[in-house]
């Protein structure tokens, strides 16, 4: 890779991590929906600050996956045409998808949760082979990739002009951005609250990441990566870190350690809040991550060069390690905080390993690079 995007390889590392410290922090009690969970959600400080770190990564590590995923697309249609990139998409995208669809989320559930009373052949028969259930887990990332690279095929095919060139937008859009961003997450979430979707796919959060694979394009087609000024970060670094503390706040001041919590969709003040928070700590935190990134990690170790090879493949297979170590810990008598860093360091550490012992199978690299 050209030296000076090196800096998003070590980035999209980063976001790897953050992806398995997000979910296991779920399993041990913050705010969300996972595969299994070992504590209950609540109101300890454990609940409170494990939340807090997940509505924060909510905000924006998955609108940044989608961003970098973005800004690579135009490059790879570029060199490859329209018929090379749909196939190289397909096998890319498609055949992990399928994997997970039909191997590793049928799996986890069975043993979970099904194997006392059925067995696994009717589990599929019954469950699986009918679409019955559909356990795509956080593999819906990659299912909206495929549907995002097919319609900019498609555009490829039908629109066939020129690129404007575009200057990196001002502060002032950046704010009616995300203003408008978060008036339109709550309006979706009116009929799609969080947690609700089609698919596997959650549209309370979609406008978001359509708008940050789109930036991504554009990004790559008008060199933005380069031209984010030291005003730009220094402005959104203080609204970033202004913006965090008002959505804990705001809920305290609503009645979320009384019980009441509507953050997710619905006319209140609560699913006000959390949609206009959020866009203003995702376009805070994604310009301050790339400027951090470029200024002091454009360069590349052989391990992180080993890191960033393995990522997609832990992306896919993290969640049946994440359940096993959770399992694993279960009837130990330590505080769930406790099993939480246990639990993130010894996924982090196995699901690298597993990937890379993956991606030595012949063929598979085809898939996974």
């Amino acid at each position: 890779m050209n030296n000076r995007l090196l800096y998003l390889d070590r980035l999209r590392v980063f976001l790897t991590f953050l992806l398995l410290f997000h979910h296991t922090a779920i399993a041990y009690g913050a705010s969300g929906s996972w595969i299994y969970i070992d504590a209950e959600q609540g109101t300890t400080l454990t609940n409170i600050l494990l939340s807090l770190f997940t509505a924060i990564n909510q905000a924006f590590f998955m609108g940044l996956f989608f961003f970098l995923s973005g800004y690579f697309v135009p490059r790879s249609y570029e060199r490859k045409g329209n018929v090379k990139f749909l196939k190289d998409r397909f096998i890319r995208l498609g055949i992990p998808l399928l994997f997970y669809l039909f191997i590793i989320g049928p799996l986890i559930e069975y043993f979970l949760y099904v194997e006392k009373s059925m067995s696994l052949g009717e589990f599929y028969s019954k469950e699986i082979l009918t679409f019955h259930q559909f356990f795509i887990g956080p593999l819906w990332f990659v299912e909206a990739l495929l549907i995002f690279n097919l319609i900019y095929a498609l555009y490829k095919k039908l629109v066939r002009k020129e690129w404007k060139p575009q200057p990196f937008p001002t502060n002032r859009k950046l704010v009616i951005t995300a203003f408008s961003l978060g008036a339109v997450a709550f309006f979706v979430r009116l009929i799609y609250p969080v947690g609700n979707g089609i698919l596997g796919l959650q549209f309370g959060y979609f406008p978001s990441y359509i708008l940050l694979f789109y930036v991504g394009i554009v990004s790559y087609r008008n060199n933005w990566l380069k031209n984010i000024t030291a005003d730009t970060e220094k402005i959104w670094k203080w609204i970033t870190f202004i913006a965090i503390p008002i959505f804990p706040i705001g809920l305290i001041l609503t009645g979320a350690l009384n019980g009441t919590l509507m953050v997710n969709g619905g006319w209140n003040i609560q699913a006000i809040l959390y949609a206009l928070w959020e866009p203003f700590v995702c376009i805070g935190m994604c310009i301050l991550l790339i400027s951090l990134f470029k200024q002091k990690y454009n360069q590349m170790s052989l391990f992180f060069k080993w890191l960033a090879d393995n990522s997609f493949t832990v992306y896919i297979l993290h969640p049946p390690i994440i359940v096993g170590g959770s399992l694993l810990l279960h009837t130990l008598d330590i505080l769930p905080f406790g099993k939480f860093v246990i639990v993130s360091i010894l996924s982090l550490v196995l699901t690298f390993i597993l990937a890379y012992l993956v991606r030595l199978i012949p063929g598979t690299r085809r898939v996974l690079g």
